[in-house]
């Protein structure tokens, strides 16, 4: 029979295993939430650029409109 005491008593974590949980508690990792507010904010920053071209084709209209009844 197993006695979990004794074993537990014999354990001792590897070195490279330490040297791993390290290694993860200390970088800093990307997570789904990273990804989607990434892409919230590509998607964002698209709308606020079209939004902005789009004034700028309808200003460029209107001032050929002006600019064409004001011929004589």
């Amino acid at each position: 029979m197993i006695n979990f005491e004794d074993e537990l008593r014999k354990f001792h974590p590897s070195m490279e295993i330490e040297g791993v949980e390290e290694a993860v508690n200390n970088h800093d990792m990307t997570d789904m939430t990273d990804i989607f507010l990434a892409m919230m904010r590509e998607k964002a920053d698209a709308e606020v650029q079209a939004r902005a071209q789009g004034q700028a084709q309808a200003q460029a209209q209107m001032e050929q409109m002006m600019y064409t009844s004001q011929l004589p």
